[in-house]
């Protein structure tokens, strides 16, 4: 069970989330770019929000800043969350003249501010990283859901069992109470509804 919720953790890593999303709109069909800019925009996706960050996560590691891919401790969180900030912003301005994937751009857009809130709360609190990107990632879906004639209705519910089962690893593995797997999920959700809400 432990190797299973460390499996878990791993594939379904924050960091990840960017590219699992990007899936999703191709499979959706609602991705209208033609097939070479796809594979484009999708090495891009994965190579700047999970492949550049990885390594540098890495480097981090290999300097003795973080003890360990995970980040158990609060203190060693701050460079790594800054880093991802870094990259997100990259990403998001790649893809911030390409109107077909305007809605993909506001689910970065999303991430790159919850790493910022995230960056502060983490001064005083371990909030679980984990609940808070698949919070974004469900409510990014849910509001797809509201604007697309219900095509992602189906990745929204399952959106929703992942990160419970997310949530649920986290907890086996000890990483976090449940308070900080609660308040990750509410704040990863809640940040990118108001934004649509109120802003968009």
């Amino acid at each position: 069970m432990n190797k299973l919720a460390q499996f878990i953790s791993i594939i379904f890593h924050p960091i990840l989330l960017p590219t699992w999303m990007f899936l999703i709109f191709i499979a959706s069909g609602i991705c209208e770019v033609s097939f070479i800019k796809t594979e484009i925009c999708l090495s891009v996706i994965f190579g700047t929000t999970f492949i550049l960050p990885a390594l540098s996560l890495l480097v981090l590691k290999k300097c003795n800043v973080i003890e360990s891919f995970t980040m158990e401790k609060r203190e060693e969180r701050f460079i790594p969350i800054f880093i991802v900030v870094i990259f997100l912003y990259i990403t998001s301005r790649f893809f911030n003249g390409i109107h077909a994937l305007a809605l993909y751009n506001f689910y970065l857009i999303c991430n790159l501010i919850l790493c910022v809130i995230v960056f502060w709360i983490n001064f005083w609190w371990k909030i679980s990283m984990h609940e808070i990107g698949w919070g974004a990632f469900s409510a990014t879906l849910l509001i797809m859901t509201t604007i697309s004639s219900q095509i992602f209705l189906p990745y929204f519910i399952s959106s929703i069992i992942l990160s419970g089962i997310v949530g649920s690893a986290r907890l086996y593995l000890k990483s976090h109470s449940t308070s900080q797997i609660y308040t990750g999920f509410a704040v990863g959700f809640i940040i990118p509804l108001l934004i649509y809400i109120f802003i968009v």
